[in-house]
């Protein structure tokens, strides 16, 4: 049996398209019900489980089975669903389709849909009922001053909680469906006037003409709408608090819901949002200030100091002092390997404690992180495998990588820690320069979405006040250089 591409003036036709197309009545989770509704037949399909059975019979069965056994015996058989849909149904999210793959699409989702003998146009309606669940606290990004609200898997009731804080009219709300065979829900949200029409329509192009099989989960979504995939900066941000993804809502940003994901995507986006923390906006900008700096203090010893260490010790011996080197080498000389490989086993042994003690269940990882290092570092240095200076340096860089507030940039730092080590090993400071010179070249030459990423430093942009140094709410502006400025 061939596909239909629109629905058919034949009930039964339709109701054998999509029993072929869901595998019925094979496919136990397939419900489909016909009835009378006045002077015609209709049907309803729906998936079990995910639909509210209840509000089902209650607003949509009961009403229409109640009809005059003569109502709609006049009436036109194209305008037969919207007579059941104006007189009968009591369902308030309902659209006329004509469409199979949309429909079922639709129903796949959580929502029902109407048939009318005779009819050509089937009624979605918004019945779901499925279990979720409810809104909790943030996971990752713990804040101590702000709400404490985070996004759930489902679609709705995330948009739900950015409406209920940017409570504006020019909030607009776009569902797009990515994906190739399995298709994922996508809602796009920005304030109209205030988010650049370019970068919407780009947005929306990329998922849109997304060609793989699927895409399920935000990070998947996420680098479809990446302008470089071998980056290691990442090119959107995202985030689990509304609050949140608000601001960027209000700085001219495109937010991207997932169905089924508890994160939203910011796009476009600068490396200096990586560094940016809810927290920021909701204390005084001195306080905010400072703790940016302090953060991107972290983040260059996290990248610089465990190469800068080796560099020093093989080529550049004069920058330390006479005591501090006679000790170094002092407990140097009873370590049997060579140096670069004992920082590279050592930062590899720290990066494996950590993410032992972010997988472990429970409360088990702190236990887990703390235990094995306190082990591991006393016990390299009694069998003089690792220098105590070295454990201190390493230590030193992992917790300037737990200043980074975004878990997806602070992996691309290890790697490019990683880097760094290893120019420093091979050419000392001379090495790490060039290294450091052809990164920030790269970094500039990126985009986000079309966006500058490293702007508005360079290339130099009007833009908010409140990328590194936070001046004080007088001085703010409403919107981002990336925004739309027709008409601000």
């Amino acid at each position: 049996m061939e596909d239909a591409v629109t629905l058919l003036p034949l009930l039964s036709r339709n109701l054998d398209v999509f029993a072929d197309r869901l595998g019925a009545p094979l496919n136990a989770d397939v419900l489909v019900r016909r009835f009378g509704s006045g002077a015609f037949e209709s049907a309803i399909v729906a998936i079990d489980g995910m639909v509210d059975v209840e509000a089902i019979n209650e607003n949509i069965l009961k009403p229409c089975m109640n009809l005059p056994h003569d109502a709609g015996a006049d009436v036109p058989g194209e305008e037969r669903t919207a007579y059941i849909v104006k007189n009968a149904v009591s369902i308030l999210p309902a659209k006329l389709k004509d469409n199979v793959d949309e429909i079922l699409a639709d129903v796949l989702s959580g929502q029902c849909v109407l048939l009318c003998e005779g009819c050509t146009l089937g009624c979605v309606m918004d019945v779901r009922g499925f279990d979720k669940r409810s809104i909790g606290k943030p996971e990752v990004e713990h804040v101590v001053l702000g709400p404490h609200e985070s996004f759930t898997e489902s679609i709705r009731t995330n948009i739900t909680l950015l409406r209920r804080i940017v409570q504006r009219e020019e909030l607009v709300t776009e569902f797009v469906r990515a994906g190739g065979k399995m298709k994922t829900r996508c809602a796009l949200m920005y304030l109209r006037g205030t988010a650049d029409e370019a970068l919407i329509a780009r947005i929306r192009a990329r998922l849109e003409g997304c060609t793989y099989d699927f895409a399920l989960t935000s990070g998947e979504v996420e680098q479809l709408l990446e302008d470089s995939p071998l980056s290691l900066i990442p090119d959107t941000i995202r985030t689990e608090r509304p609050d949140r993804a608000a601001s960027f809502l209000a700085e001219g940003q495109i937010v991207v819901l997932t169905d089924g994901s508890p994160a939203a995507i910011g796009a476009p986006a600068t490396f200096f949002h990586h560094l940016h923390t809810p927290d920021d906006a909701s204390m005084r900008w001195q306080y905010g200030t400072y703790l940016r700096i302090v953060r991107l203090i972290g983040m260059l010893i996290h990248v610089f100091l465990p190469g800068l260490y080796l560099a020093l010790l093989r080529f550049h011996q004069e920058l330390f002092s006479p005591m501090l080197l006679t000790s170094v080498y002092e407990t140097s000389s009873r370590i049997p390997i060579p140096a670069y490989l004992e920082a590279l086993i050592m930062t590899l042994a720290f990066d494996l404690i950590n993410e032992a003690g972010l997988r472990a269940p429970g409360t088990m990882g702190n236990a887990l992180g703390i235990v094995s290092g306190l082990i591991l570092g006393e016990s390299a240095v009694s069998a003089d495998i690792a220098s105590p200076l070295l454990l201190i340096v390493v230590a030193a860089s992992g917790l300037g990588g737990f200043c980074v507030p975004s878990y997806a940039l602070s992996i691309g730092l290890k790697i490019v820690q990683l880097l760094f080590l290893t120019a420093g090993a091979a050419g000392g400071l001379y090495a790490m320069a060039l290294l450091l010179l052809c990164l920030l070249c790269a970094a500039c030459a990126m985009n986000s979405i079309g966006s500058p990423l490293t702007a508005p430093i360079t290339p130099p942009r009007r833009a908010n006040p409140d990328f590194l140094v936070r001046l004080p709410m007088k001085y703010q502006k409403a919107r981002a250089f990336f925004a739309n400025r027709h008409d601000a």
